[in-house]
């Protein structure tokens, strides 16, 4: 096994600048590795299967029929030309539900009344079936992003390779008929990332970290082109630092959901189901933002894994002190945290490397011995405890040599990486 008490010796590093070892689920270039395109393909199987089989849960006995007829003509597109299914699961306004409704997160029910109406306007013009749901739908998310409310809910809707057509105060109308209030479902930052303005989430106020209580969406008084100009800000530190992470490993993270602003301390979440979506609040600092993106980013990309291989064999019977959390967590929380924070270690060395303005002072030196010695700590209870499949050895193995890079020189700052921190 793999053990970070074998990675080369920082003191022996002439702290230069080096590429960074790139490793399973880790740092890459401007593209995905095979192996993770694979996982993204892998994992999108799941949210189709979660549409073709999901249960109906609590849905009103129209809405009930309307689904079994539904998923009966999607199965036939699946097994013909599933391409633009496959497609619209790229969203992750479709993604994370159909994920929630394959592994049993959320009331199926409401689940599907949010998300039929959204999968059926992402797939008119891309089918030659008509498509039908029938169910009250108070809201509809449109191909083009911006978020309807009609005067009065839909009670249906059709869609087919004409487009999109509503039952609306009984008339089966165009979608573009029907005067309503519309409002963009979220902020562009950059191509592919977006500030989202709507949520569905079904656990989102389901919190397990002790000091969160649920993760509503709040602007605080700050409009979206305040908080993406914020967010663009630590992008920009995350070009510098891991040139080319934002448009490999980076572009799996498709929406940064707000909630709030918090000066004083940072909050960020992500739940496994919706590996494209993370929560968190504003901060004045550029840097503690932009190591909550790479941070949360890192989060999904390791829950992708963790829906097809558990990683850890112990990872949810085995218990013990976190590195970066005050409570007991199990193991698998402990691999989280070091998969996040071994990569905002390498961000602090490629800011240091090339001098950047943000790498300056010592509340940073501070901050990245923090980090290194919290990662350290976290890779020792891994080595320890930990028994691993082979993708969770491979994905250990690459965390220590990132880290042993990340720590070059760093010796007299951090102490021996090598030990747990007392």
């Amino acid at each position: 096994m793999p053990d970070p008490a074998q990675a080369p010796d920082p003191a022996a590093a002439d702290g230069g600048e080096s590429a960074p070892p790139q490793g399973y689920l880790l740092l890459s270039g401007a593209e995905l590795e095979p192996r993770e395109r694979k996982l993204h393909s892998r994992v999108r199987l799941l949210a189709l299967r979660g549409l073709l089989q999901g249960p109906p849960g609590a849905l009103s006995p129209r809405s009930r029929r309307s689904l079994a007829a539904l998923q009966a003509q999607l199965r036939l597109i699946a097994a013909a030309r599933p391409a633009p299914l496959l497609a619209a699961l790229t969203r992750p306004e479709l993604e994370g539900p159909a994920l929630c409704l394959d592994a049993g997160v959320g009331e199926p029910g409401a689940l599907w009344s949010a998300l039929a109406p959204t999968l059926l306007a992402a797939l008119a013009g891309a089918v030659d079936e008509a498509l039908l749901w029938e169910g009250e739908i108070d809201e509809l998310l449109l191909p083009d992003g911006d978020l309807l409310r009609p005067p009065r809910p839909f009670t249906a809707i059709s869609a087919d390779r004409a487009g999109i057509h509503v039952e609306h105060d009984g008339q089966i109308v165009p979608v573009a008929a029907v005067e309503g209030a519309r409002r963009p479902a979220a902020h562009p930052i950059r191509p592919g990332l977006a500030l989202g303005l709507v949520d569905r989430n079904p656990v989102a106020m389901q919190e397990d970290h002790p000091e969160k209580d649920g993760n509503a969406l709040r602007l605080d008084g700050r409009g979206p082109a305040v908080w993406a100009a914020a967010l663009e800000g630590a992008l920009a530190l995350i070009d510098a630092g891991l040139p080319g992470w934002l448009q490999g490993p980076g572009q799996g993270l498709a929406r940064l959901l707000p909630v709030g602003f918090e000066p004083e301390r940072h909050l960020s979440a992500s739940y496994r189901e919706l590996p494209s979506q993370a929560y968190l609040s504003l901060h004045p600092d550029p840097l503690t933002l932009a190591e909550a993106v790479v941070h949360e980013a890192q989060h999904g990309r390791l829950n992708r894994l963790l829906l097809l291989d558990p990683g850890l064999r112990n990872g949810r019977s085995a218990w013990t002190p976190s590195p970066v959390r005050p409570d007991l967590r199990p193991l698998i929380g402990v691999l989280l945290a070091v998969h996040a924070f071994i990569p905002v270690a390498a961000l602090h060395r490629g800011l240091a490397d090339r001098g950047h303005p943000a790498a300056q002072g010592p509340s940073f030196a501070r901050r990245r011995a923090q980090v290194l010695q919290s990662d350290a700590h976290g890779m020792q209870i891994l080595a320890q405890l930990g028994e691993w499949t082979p993708a969770g050895a491979q994905l250990f193995a690459d965390l220590g040599a990132l880290l042993a890079w990340a720590a070059e020189g760093q010796r007299g700052e951090v102490g021996d990486i090598n030990q747990i921190p007392g």
